[in-house]
């Protein structure tokens, strides 16, 4: 089985963060699998981090910015053949059995896609990072409930293994807000799904409440546009679970205020992740808070759909992780 990690770089990205990537895809096992690792680096002329990688035992496509992220990957998938590609971010920091447990996952009948829970790898950057360590260990709970019942996943970025063939057929689309969401929509539609390994991915959390408030906006604007996919889900011929699920994913973002008064009762998980009371009552309170900080997000995705204005990708600070 020939299997290909792309990673998409773009011109922010500095290069200390490429050299921490490659040495984490390095460490990954392989078994059996025949595995290439592609960086896709946006550069516009001299560029070290280009020369860096160059001279590495990787592959590198270099290129103007174009499509964001979804650019990169569809440069990417139209320069290579695999059997399965494999996605991650700069940042991202995936288990060493990932690619393994990812594809043994992959096995069970109508997945193309798999992946692992999140969590973050900055935690201690700031106050916000630690809060969002508290959100992404709540997602990953949410997640293995959700494998359980055979909902509705979606795993950001589409960070993970899928199988190679949902491409033979189309690309991501560079117009999306978030392209990831959108095209595990279309997989869900056609009646196969994601699943969850044993295995977890780590990733950067924002530092700042600005960075946060900005991703967030975002993410939940791709939300939005994902409900036009609503009378297909309505009529496609798949468990109902699924599409309960899928439709709570799309709308639980403007009702995180109702949630808030429920976040008590997660203290026992929170309190076994905690350094002590300090760490504990931070992550309690900022889980509180952060819901209605989402409600607030998603009050100006929606207001800015209402008037048609351009949601913008801006970049994230990074850790150096």
């Amino acid at each position: 089985m020939k299997l290909v990690i792309i990673v998409p770089v773009s011109l922010h990205e500095p290069l200390s963060v490429i050299e921490k990537s490659l040495g984490s895809l390095s460490r990954l096992e392989h078994a059996s699998m025949e595995v290439r690792i592609t960086y896709v680096i946006d550069s516009l002329g001299d560029d070290p981090r280009v020369k860096y990688l160059q001279d590495q035992l990787v592959d590198v496509i270099i290129r103007k910015p174009r499509g964001r992220r979804a650019g990169a990957i569809n440069d990417a998938l139209d320069n290579i053949k695999a059997d399965c590609i494999a996605l991650f971010d700069v940042d991202s920091r995936p288990d060493e059995n990932f690619l393994v447990e990812c594809i043994k996952a992959l096995q069970k009948e109508g997945a193309v896609i798999a992946s692992g829970p999140r969590y973050v790898t900055n935690p201690d950057a700031s106050m916000t990072s630690r809060i969002v360590s508290a959100e992404y260990l709540l997602i990953a709970d949410l997640y293995r409930l959700l494998d359980r019942m055979d909902g509705f996943k979606q795993f950001n970025g589409l960070i993970g293994i899928l199988d190679a063939r949902i491409f033979d057929r189309r690309r991501l689309d560079e117009t999306a807000i978030c392209e990831d969401v959108d095209l595990t929509q279309q997989i869900y539609l056609e009646g196969e799904i994601a699943v969850l390994a044993n295995t977890r991915v780590g990733e950067q959390a924002p530092t700042t409440l600005t960075d946060l408030f900005n991703q967030r906006v975002r993410w939940i604007s791709g939300a939005c546009e994902g409900l036009k996919y609503l009378h297909e889900f309505c009529r496609a011929k798949i468990p109902l679970s699924r599409k309960i699920t899928w439709f709570s994913a799309m709308t639980i973002p403007f009702v995180t205020f109702m949630i808030s008064p429920l976040v008590p009762s997660y203290g026992v998980r929170l309190w076994r992740s905690s350094d002590g009371i300090k760490d504990f009552a931070i992550k309690l309170l900022g889980l509180i808070a952060d819901a209605w900080l989402i409600e607030l997000c998603a009050l100006v995705a929606l207001s800015k759909k209402l008037l048609r204005a351009q949601v913008k990708w801006k970049d994230m600070a990074r850790s150096e992780v």
